[in-house]
């Protein structure tokens, strides 16, 4: 991916579809996400779970190297964390709210 926002909206897709093949190349080798219920997944785990549904963006920070966007779903906070290396964007953690 180019950009860190294609990369997000790449990602909001996925997950708003539920499309595992879609999502597992967006997450870096080392991902983790964390859920509303406490529950840290692995990158596999990540990329067999229930769709998510859309995202609002509410706030991006760029640099060259790592992106944050936090935004939020019918409610529910969201966090997601991505990094830059060798000229691909990847998401390393996402941290979902209740």
């Amino acid at each position: 991916m180019e950009t860190f926002e294609e990369l997000l909206a790449r990602w909001r897709d996925a997950e708003a579809r539920g499309d595992p093949e879609a999502l597992a190349p967006l997450l870096a080798d080392g991902f983790r996400g964390d859920g509303p219920d406490g529950r840290v997944l692995d990158r596999d785990a990540w990329s067999g779970h229930a769709p998510a549904g859309a995202f609002r963006w509410t706030r991006l920070q760029v640099t060259p190297s790592v992106g944050v966007a936090t935004g939020h779903r019918d409610g529910a906070g969201c966090t997601v964390v991505a990094e830059r290396r060798d000229g691909r964007w990847r998401i390393v953690n996402v941290q979902r709210g209740s």
